[in-house]
């Protein structure tokens, strides 16, 4: 057996298969590094997200393989051979099967040795996704087979991938969909996450059902000799859509409240970040102690820096920062330094010092949006010696009226200033000094 998979392997599409697959897998995932380099559950779904593009290159040369005996008009030669037709297909299944799985699986191994080196936390679940994964690369290929076995035709391979492709990137505009069971059990990608999110294991088992069936489909067709074995073949692909319907969970992304459960700063209790990126903690702490110590003297500053695990894709909720004036919230960014492992300390400092001033959100016109951030800008070039040289007039006009005020009559303004602008008042206005902010 050996003897004959090493024949089919040179005499196959199999290395260029390997190679074709790997890289585009490869480029694709790397495109998104920032978004996954540091975290697992992001590594899933960008893992799983790059089905689009290897999905259909798979389809592609399973199919063209399983057609090559009869293309060849060799059919009936090999169908005269003493040897079971099981045993004949099994070198074929093994190849290409094999060879799109260890593909994908050289991605996944390269992508884990990455993520692993700076994860601080992991509910378990992320190897479950990445196996459900490979189990649809193995279905596709199988399908594949079994695809070009019963329709030869030159035209199959490349019309299969080009079908796959455009469902696949259709359905890949999942954002702000309601959950669909049916889709989220058929489609390789995975519904929209985050760090903050999880998985449920049933979505999984779904997937898993889907897959396993279509797979068994494609064998099927790769042994069926006629049209009605064919369409008998047809029977796992939907017994395995229904059950796996029925498995699937009517909303599959649920919170994760042990990657939010915060962790501090061991000096300095004020700062704290979710555990999920505890490892960002470094980065946050000049930022953050440079913003508290900036607002101290300040009536009613901020005293705590606290990542908010608030998704404005899941959650539905705009940043809790104006429920707390004494903690300023902070979203931490996905665009970060060193492919994912590090967070931007100056893009950092500049969210702190925004989220510490106004809350951009509570503010419903282009107009009131301006002033608040005129108003933001006066108070952190005033207390942060930043350059001024970049804000509006606005904000120069507001900033020459602060720093033109006695320290204390100018503490309390920016105070006032600074409330306003977290309870959507006018914060230009007071920092002016020319009304309530209301």
């Amino acid at each position: 057996m050996f003897r004959m998979v090493r024949l089919e392997a040179k005499r196959s599409v199999a290395l260029a298969l390997f190679l074709a697959l790997a890289a585009l897998t490869r480029v694709f995932l790397w495109m998104d590094v920032q978004q996954w380099a540091a975290s697992w559950t992001p590594l899933v779904y960008s893992m799983r997200g790059t089905a689009w593009i290897g999905l259909p290159v798979v389809l592609a040369a399973a199919i063209w393989h399983g057609g090559r005996e009869q293309r060849g008009e060799v059919s009936e030669l090999f169908a005269a051979t003493p040897r079971p037709r099981s045993v004949r297909l099994l070198p074929a299944f093994l190849v290409i099967v094999g060879t799109a799985v260890l593909a994908v699986a050289a991605v996944v191994g390269w992508a884990a040795v990455v993520v692993s080196g700076h994860a601080t936390f992991s509910d378990g679940a992320w190897p479950r996704g990445l196996a459900v994964g490979l189990v649809a690369v193995a279905a596709v290929a199988l399908l594949g087979l079994g695809i070009g076995r019963a329709v030869p035709a030159p035209v199959a391979a490349p019309l299969g991938a080009v079908v796959l492709f455009l469902i696949l990137t259709v359905s890949q505009a999942r954002d702000g969909r309601p959950a669909n069971r049916l889709v989220d059990t058929v489609l390789p990608m995975l519904p929209v996450t985050d760090d903050f999110h999880r998985l449920l294991p049933s979505l999984s088992a779904a997937q898993g059902i889907w897959f396993a069936s279509l797979g068994a489909t494609g064998v099927l067709l790769a042994a069926a000799v006629t049209t009605r074995a064919r369409l008998l073949a047809l029977t796992p692909a939907l017994a395995g859509v229904v059950l796996g319907t029925l498995v699937a969970p009517s909303g599959a992304i649920v919170p994760a409240p042990q990657a939010t459960a915060l962790v501090c700063a061991p000096h300095d209790g004020r700062i704290c970040v979710t555990k999920v990126h505890s490892n960002t903690l470094p980065d946050l702490m000049a930022p953050a102690q440079k913003v508290l110590d900036a607002f101290a003297d300040v009536p009613g500053g901020p005293r705590r820096v606290q990542e908010d695990p608030v998704s404005w894709m899941l959650d539905d909720g705009r940043t809790a920062a104006a429920a707390d004036l004494d903690t300023v919230r902070l979203q931490l960014p996905y665009r970060t330094q060193e492919g994912g492992i590090r967070w931007d300390p100056a893009t950092v400092l500049t969210l702190l010092v925004h989220n510490a001033t106004v809350d951009i959100g509570c503010y419903a016109g282009d107009r009131e949006r301006t002033r608040a951030s005129d108003a933001s800008g006066a108070i952190t070039a005033l207390l942060l010696d930043t350059p001024t040289d970049k804000l509006s007039p606005a904000a120069r006009t507001a900033y020459e009226t602060l720093r033109a005020l006695p320290a204390e009559e100018r503490r309390q303004r920016i105070g006032d200033g600074r409330r306003a602008g977290l309870t959507c008042g006018d914060a230009l206005a007071v920092v002016m000094g020319q009304g309530a902010g209301r």
